[in-house]
């Protein structure tokens, strides 16, 4: 699916919506001879027919509803763990400016290092539904640098104990972000979406309508709608990629501030 993602909206969007439409367009002149020589009794057929539409838009709309929720939950969730991260990152780095020299400074440049490589480094990864591993070594490299500080009395001492307080709580921070690499709707969702979008067409195609052309114009100004829920719905569904995505802006603007303070 990396080409979904990949593709600007500008193009993708109105591809998937003008094939969604050509398709339940479709349905309807398919079915449609079918329908006007069974729908003979017009009150029993529309009696039935609008019993199992209104029962199936129901459950079809809950569906949709709730897998849009799902989704942009687990968009907030990693724009929330990144905004963690980053504000976790800024914390140490005021916290290391308290420090002794030259520990100090080589800390603050570390961490300076891993902001530009998670900008530079893990996000493409992430748009690639990729585990990130490009930041790791620069993690490597600040935990060993904390761990060479040793306190020479109690003021230092609370400067540690804090230190390290606070890159515990950025490590949690960043396997969250990372743990967000992955998160999708299983593919049996989305199987059911495209199932339940089918049968959708196939009742509209169903309804028996004198005129074909306001047949159609019915059946393509629901698939307008159906479609475009389900494609925010797919672009919303990795959290790093496509147009409706977590950047890394937090990151960037935490490393503008830090260069414009030096």
């Amino acid at each position: 699916m990396n080409w979904f993602y990949e593709t600007p909206d500008v193009i993708a969007l109105p591809v998937f919506v003008v094939l969604f439409v050509a398709g339940s367009c479709g349905i309807v002149l398919l079915l449609r001879p079918f329908v006007r020589r069974q729908a003979r009794k017009a009150a029993e057929w529309d009696r039935v027919l609008g019993y199992v539409v209104g029962t199936f838009g129901v459950f079809f709309g809950i569906l949709l509803g709730l897998v849009a929720v799902s989704v942009y939950t687990d968009y907030s969730d990693t724009h929330a763990a990144a905004l963690e991260e980053s504000s976790q990152l800024s914390a140490l780095y005021r916290n290391v400016a308290s420090l002794p020299e030259p520990l100090s400074t080589e800390l603050q440049h570390d961490l300076q290092g891993y902001a530009r490589t998670v900008i530079d480094g893990d996000w493409p990864q992430q748009r690639r539904g990729e585990l990130p591993t490009a930041s790791t070594p620069d993690v490597d490299q600040l935990e060993k640098r904390i761990s060479s500080f040793s306190p020479t009395d109690g003021r230092e001492q609370a400067q540690l104990t804090q230190l390290l307080a606070t890159f515990d709580s950025f490590v949690e921070a960043r396997r969250a972000r990372i743990d967000a690499t992955t998160l999708q709707l299983p593919p049996l969702f989305w199987a059911v979406i495209w199932v339940g979008a089918i049968i959708n067409a196939v009742f509209i195609a169903c309804i028996d309508v004198a005129n074909v052309r306001l047949h159609l114009v019915m059946a393509a100004l629901l698939a307008v709608f159906i479609g475009l829920v389900m494609f925010v719905t797919a672009d919303m569904d990795h959290p790093y990629a496509g147009s409706i995505s977590v950047d890394p802006g937090d990151f960037v603007r935490l490393l503008q501030q830090w260069e414009s303070r030096a």
